[in-house]
């Protein structure tokens, strides 16, 4: 079983923040102790195992609603691969070792005016996302089903991941009125 522990703002970060503010100047405390705040966890694994791969199963509501958030996300990548991963960030370990999306979301996924390549093809170093054949930076796409409420309702978390100070993420609750897809809400988010 793998491990992820998440540093708090206090930890790591801070000693990055101070550093930088010792090296080009911050300003007051008042703004540090923002920053920090809006810091993800880091990822920093308990050991070196690798994560297991799980077969995940998508059913035709699932592909549909995870489209809907897809098409209606920006996903900016800046020129850099971009990756799909239904791997939750709370689950990647230090390689990162995703597991690509299933073969059944292909179709929605070529309805979309963005490219997903296979998580599989990525890996993590030093906290940033990299083509494994090419070394190139890339950026990680997470989404994952957490919850059907209802036949109507769904939340699910998303985010992007570059790097330690190029990443994002939010839960988000979709809703279905009248035949459509809908953002019913958007909590927990934070960016980097």
């Amino acid at each position: 079983m793998v491990g992820v522990s998440r540093l708090d703002g206090g930890s790591f970060l801070g000693s990055v923040v101070v550093l930088i503010c010792a090296l080009v100047g911050c300003g007051n405390d008042a703004t540090t102790s923002q920053v920090l705040e809006r810091r993800p966890a880091a990822i920093e694994p308990s050991s070196g195992d690798r994560v297991e791969a799980k077969v995940v199963q998508l059913s035709e509501r699932d592909c549909e609603v995870i489209h809907f958030v897809l098409s209606t996300e920006t996903i900016s990548n800046g020129g850099k691969p971009l990756y799909l991963t239904p791997t939750a960030r709370e689950q990647w370990n230090q390689q990162g070792d995703w597991v690509s999306m299933p073969a059944q979301l292909k179709p929605w996924l070529a309805k979309l005016s963005v490219e997903f390549r296979a998580a599989a093809d990525a890996k993590l170093d030093k906290g940033y996302v990299r083509d494994k054949a090419t070394d190139d930076r890339g950026t990680m796409v997470w989404i994952v089903i957490k919850e059907w409420v209802s036949p109507d309702e769904v939340t699910l978390d998303f985010g992007l991941w570059g790097g330690p100070l190029d990443a994002s993420g939010k839960t988000i609750t979709c809703l279905k009125k009248d035949g459509q897809w809908q953002i019913k809400e958007e909590a927990n988010v934070w960016l980097s």
